[in-house]
């Protein structure tokens, strides 16, 4: 695999996690779990949506959902139910973008969205037994899918093909095309090193 593309997940990965520990923490601290799960899985497809315009690799995107899922591990409090929200919903934007043959970029924000919301809900409630989903059971099941789901799903699908088309532009420019040849790599890699020891350092000083 080419330095670039390892750098490139390993980059979109933090950047997803650092939005999930930094945004996220603030978001269910203020007790905004539904609006959290839509703007967090919007945020997490828009970095998703870019890294496949710079890591053209099927499994990308499960691979940077995995990666993405540790970096919050690193810096948050454990909380099992999001790092499998964040790890599927990776997996299921990897699915959907393969089938789609990465075209339609509406219908992958909202296909990707309403498979990685529908495996989470029934994992989470049929195969982990989290007691705050199998206290009320297949009802909460249908109402995560259906109702913040839909709400998700409709701006992943304005949001995907939006991301695609400014980060596809960006790339096409001649000052970013110059400035990534020269300096681009090599300021990725400084900034992706930078997040991932300060993630690292710090769950390492959280335990010592």
């Amino acid at each position: 695999m080419k330095r670039q593309y390892i750098v490139g997940i390993l980059f979109f990965s933090a950047l997803w996690g650092l939005s999930e520990a930094v945004l996220g923490g603030w978001i269910y601290s203020a007790h905004m779990r539904h609006a959290g799960a839509v703007i967090l899985t919007v945020i997490g497809f828009a970095i998703l949506t870019l890294a496949r315009i710079h890591v053209p690799l099927p499994g990308a995107s499960t691979a940077i959902g995995a990666l993405a899922m540790l970096f919050k591990f690193l810096n948050e409090p454990f909380f099992a139910c999001h790092l499998l929200a964040i790890f599927l919903l990776g997996v299921a934007y990897d699915l959907v973008f393969s089938l789609a043959g990465g075209r339609n970029k509406a219908l992958i924000g909202l296909g990707a969205t309403y498979l990685g919301f529908a495996m989470f809900a029934l994992i989470i409630t049929y195969v982990v037994r989290y007691s705050y989903w199998i206290d009320v059971g297949w009802p909460k099941v249908v109402h995560y899918v259906a109702f913040v789901g839909t709400i998700t799903a409709l701006c992943n699908a304005a949001c995907v093909p939006l991301a695609d088309y400014l980060g596809r532009s960006l790339s096409k420019g001649t000052v970013t095309k110059t400035y990534l040849r020269v300096w681009g790599f090599r300021a990725t890699s400084f900034v992706t090193a930078g997040l991932w020891v300060v993630a690292i350092m710090r769950q390492l000083w959280g335990h010592a």
